[in-house]
């Protein structure tokens, strides 16, 4: 009897303890916690090497490392898999980078001076299809020095090598996993989170890597979900079925402000919006005349449309907006400004009006309000022919690569490095994308020239000449730079983009 009291009294005071007098369990599981994100357009691919879009970038950000990375307030770059700054030789021909030791990628396979040299190898070979070859095109070759050091041999003193290698189209990828499967649907890197599948349009979902070799992140699995419409993303913060919107719209601003769960995050950005006209359009010849291209620049009231954003977005007529090396208020004196007499002067001296003109765009709500409002300016000018041309995005990003696909079309550039050369070269220039197919001799040796040096002034300078020659070519008419507009639950802490609108959720804190 007396052990039965003991064994009895035992439990009882086991039970006391873990239900307190009030009858009620205390005790808590520690859980970590799980992120919902939320982004506005499906992923074209997991491949850091072969995709350029921003939706690819918010995923692929978590899942890869460089061996740099852009400061969040944009001043400088700093080391990530390098574990200092470039050491150059003199003449700046020869640079040598030490690296992290210890570091694994996700599927085993060492990180070291040899995957390094892979990456940029592959970056360069115009068979493996890079989205950005120009990242690598001062790089005559990598040698690697020994397990943890890779020597750079640059065929010109690049000053722009640093940002070059910060940007997340240069992440380094394991040879193993790159040879063995596709890294655009088996995604593997080095960094804090680790694929783990994607419904294809729908969803991605990540989980923590338990042996990145840096700081664990706080929280463990991550879905980001695809949510093409705004107002389902927002019901969706208010409701608590997500966590963190990537990009905000400037019609649903005063909502988030509204909602008592949730803080809504803004900074001015390096990100451009702008019209484009293809010079050479297969469509129509007409877009090679350059007072055609100047009605419609001087047809467009952008600051119309910076008005409306009521206070997030900035006009500026240059190219290379304020927020990007590069640029001058000189600038702003640079290409046609809206002037509604001007332009129907040129269209009724040229004959435009009855011209059909394809506008492409991705069928955002914002483009769409903006292609639209375009569109009214244009036909204000006498310009009657407009035909918008919406696309899905991933459609659009393939579809403006072709010959046939626009005459004007509207684009944005989120500069995720924030240098000038690196917005003129992929979007202008031959060794580029060029969708616009700029094809103008003197303004690639400016963007060369800007390319090839380390002096900073110079730098300048040749970026300079070479926005006020693709401005007064009015081949670009720069519309507005946008605000970074994000929002996130009260539960998520640490809430940060980069000028570029990049953000890493291994910085985020979160509690449930």
């Amino acid at each position: 009897m007396k052990k039965f009291t003991t064994k009895f009294l035992a439990v009882l005071i086991t039970l006391l303890v873990i239900t307190g007098c009030s009858g009620k369990t205390t005790a808590k599981t520690a859980v970590d916690p799980s992120l919902r994100v939320i982004i506005n357009a499906a992923p074209s691919g997991f491949s850091p090497l072969k995709t350029n879009d921003v939706a690819s970038t918010y995923v692929n950000a978590q899942i890869y490392e460089t061996l740099y990375r852009r400061s969040v307030d944009g001043s400088k770059y700093v080391p990530l898999l390098a574990t200092a700054e470039p050491v150059c030789s003199t003449d700046g021909l020869t640079c040598t980078i030490s690296l992290q030791k210890n570091v694994k990628f996700q599927d085993g396979t060492p990180f070291n001076a040899a995957a390094v040299k892979y990456t940029l190898d592959k970056i360069k070979d115009p068979k493996y299809g890079s989205a950005r070859a120009s990242i690598a095109a001062s790089i005559k070759e990598a040698v690697v020095v020994d397990e943890n050091t890779i020597q750079l041999n640059l065929s010109y003193p690049d000053g722009v090598l640093l940002a070059k290698l910060a940007h997340t189209n240069s992440a380094i990828v394991s040879p193993t996993a790159d040879a063995a499967a596709d890294l655009m649907v088996k995604p593997v890197g080095t960094g804090p989170y680790t694929f783990v599948s994607y419904t294809s349009g729908s969803e991605v979902k990540l989980t923590r890597n338990t042996t990145y070799w840096g700081k664990k992140p706080n929280i463990k699995d991550v879905t980001i979900a695809i949510v093409k419409e705004d107002a389902t993303a927002i019901s969706r913060l208010e409701t608590g079925e997500a966590d963190f919107v990537a990009a905000v719209p400037v019609q649903q601003v005063d909502r988030v402000k509204a909602l008592t769960n949730s803080t809504l995050y803004t900074k001015e950005g390096g990100a451009i919006t702008y019209l484009a006209v293809r010079v050479n359009s297969s469509i129509n010849a007409i877009t090679t005349n350059l007072d055609f291209r100047k009605a419609i620049s001087y047809a467009i009231n952008r600051q119309a449309w910076v008005d409306s954003l009521n206070g997030y977005g900035v006009f500026s007529a240059s190219v290379l907006g304020p927020k990007i090396f590069g640029y001058t208020a000189a600038a702003e004196k640079f290409g046609y400004a809206y002037d509604l007499a001007k332009a129907k002067a040129l269209v009724t001296a040229g004959g435009f009006g009855a011209e059909e003109l394809v506008f492409t765009f991705s069928n955002t709500s914002m483009n769409t309000a903006l292609a639209e409002l375009i569109q009214s300016n244009l036909k204000e000018a006498g310009f009657t022919n407009v035909k918008l041309n919406p696309l899905e995005f991933a459609t659009y990003l393939t579809e403006t690569k072709d010959d046939k696909t626009f005459d004007i079309g509207l684009f944005a550039w989120s500069n995720v490095t924030g240098d000038g050369s690196e917005m003129l070269e992929p979007n202008f220039s031959k060794t580029g994308v060029n969708r616009v197919r700029y094809n103008n001799t003197e303004f690639e040796a400016l963007v060369q020239s800007s390319k090839t040096t380390l002096d900073k002034t110079k730098r300048t300078e040749f970026l300079e000449a070479a926005n006020k020659m693709i401005l007064n070519d009015a081949i670009v008419v720069p519309l507005y730079n946008s605000f970074l507009i994000y929002a996130a639950s009260k539960k998520v802490q640490s809430v940060e983009m980069d000028p570029g609108g990049i953000f890493y959720i291994s910085d985020f804190t979160m509690t449930e």
